[in-house]
Parts: structure tokens; sequence; C-alpha cells
């Protein structure tokens, strides 16, 4: 690793997986989505957030959460993988200490009921939700009834990919989907951001140089490549330092981009 990074004039790994703070690219998508869910949860409304794989969704999320945490609500985050073989109902139940009753049900109005009584706010983030089963999103409609059209008992996030929106739509969940105040959508980079987050990114690594890093015909190629989704950003720039270094070359050229493309069998 110090040989790959002191080839190029890195202090870090700029496209790693995990993203510091100083790293982080807040483009316009991002802020506005960002925005747009601040704004609803201030309302006590229901949130949606739609996203392509790879775009920032669970960044956006924890930026979120930390924010609304020092608010003062205590924010509860579920996923998919975390639900488990117990309901979302009853897992939120131990978690605020409740035990669960003989029925979802009933289970379901007791912890409304306990919410409402509680002189502090919920935030409830159920990331990955499109994976979400039908009787779990039947649970979410649960937690929505009661007072709740008076008064919120907690503030609700849903989070995934685009199909989300269609299965809200579906029959099924349409007593769900009546109650969503706001849909925000995290979109891929365009050109001119993803030229900017590669030196973003460059540059919380620590790099020194004054020269570039990529060549301007590598840039596009990342691009082209990636459909400017950071996550595949990320992985392309990577893989293309990797065959400029091995070539003792210390500027990415838009054919180190290609090559590394051809090495994964992707033209």
């Amino acid at each position: 690793m110090s040989s790959f990074l002191g080839h190029f004039g890195l202090a870090r790994p700029p496209f790693h997986r995990t993203t510091p703070p100083e790293a982080v690219f807040r483009h316009r998508g991002f802020e506005e989505a960002l925005s747009r869910l601040r704004f609803t949860v201030e309302l006590d409304g229901i949130c949606v957030l739609l996203s392509e794989p790879g775009c920032g969704k669970s960044l956006l999320l924890g930026h979120l959460a930390d924010e609304v945490s020092r608010q003062g609500p205590a924010v509860h985050c579920f996923a998919h993988s975390t639900v488990g073989p117990f309901s979302l109902v009853n897992s939120l139940a131990r978690k605020l200490g409740l035990s669960p009753r003989r029925s979802r049900g009933e289970t379901a109005m007791g912890l409304v009921q306990a919410l409402l009584e509680d002189e502090h706010q919920h935030l409830l983030v159920l990331d990955e939700a499109h994976q979400l089963p039908d009787r779990t999103l039947e649970e979410v409609r649960l937690l929505t009834i009661a007072d709740f059209d008076r008064k919120s008992p907690f503030l609700l996030l849903l989070a995934g990919q685009l199909i989300l929106d269609e299965r809200l739509q579906e029959p099924t969940h349409h007593a769900l989907d009546q109650r969503v105040t706001t849909i925000a959508r995290l979109l891929p980079l365009s050109l001119e951001e993803t030229r900017s987050y590669l030196g973003q990114r460059l540059d919380a690594a620590g790099l020194k140089r004054k020269q570039p890093l990529f060549e301007d015909g590598a840039e596009d190629a990342i691009f082209d490549a990636s459909a400017g989704v950071p996550r595949r950003i990320n992985q392309i720039a990577t893989a293309a330092m990797i065959v400029a270094a091995s070539r003792n070359r210390r500027l990415v050229s838009g054919q180190d981009v290609h090559d590394a493309r051809l090495d994964r069998g992707r033209l």
C-alpha cells in the first residue's frame, strides 16, 4: 500500500469505500435531497429517498441521522437484513423497552401509544426498504394509524432503490403511499461533478503535487464507464491508477482506464 501511495504522492487511499468527512462530495443533488428530507422531518411527515445503487444513499442517511440526533430526537435505523426473523414492530418495541403483545396489531397500537406519550421524538429509518416484504410494509402502515393524522408518533423515512416507488404504488400499499409527504431522489453525477468529485477525493487523500493525476481524457473515460455513479467511479479510478502505476506512470490516461476495464472483461 505504501509503495502505491508513494508512487502518486498520496497519504491515504483516495477512493476507499470508507468516506472521511473531508472527502464527502456535497454536490447539488446531494444537498437538495438532504434539504427535502430535513424539511419533511421538521414537518413530522413521511419521507421517501430513492437512489440507484452506489449513489451515496447510506452516506446521505448518515448525515441526516447525525443532524436529527444532535437536535434531540432518537434515531432508530433498520434495514432489510437487520429486521431478521422478528417483525419490525416487535423489533422496534424491544428496542424501546416494550414487551410484544399477542398480535402484531396489538403490539403496534401499544408502541404507537407509548411513542405518543413520550416527550421525545423518534425517527424511524428503514433502509433498503425496496427489499422489505409486504408483511413488513404492512407493519409500517400499522404504525401510521391511530392518532397519526393529528400527531405523529414518530418521524418516518423509507429509503431504497427506484423500485420502492413502484412498490408503494401497488394497491396493497395505497394506505401507506397516501401518507408520504415528500420523495427525494439521489441521482448519478454529471461529467463536471465527476471531475470535481475526483479532485476532492484526491485532495482529501493528501495529494501534494500541483500536476493533475488524471488526464482530461481519463476523467471523461471514467465518467463514461461509471455513468456518474460514485461507487463505480471509485472502482474504475482505483483500477486505472493501478494500471498506470504498474507501467511506472504518474499520470493516469484514458488508455489506462480502458485497459483497466478490459482486465475485468468490460468494454
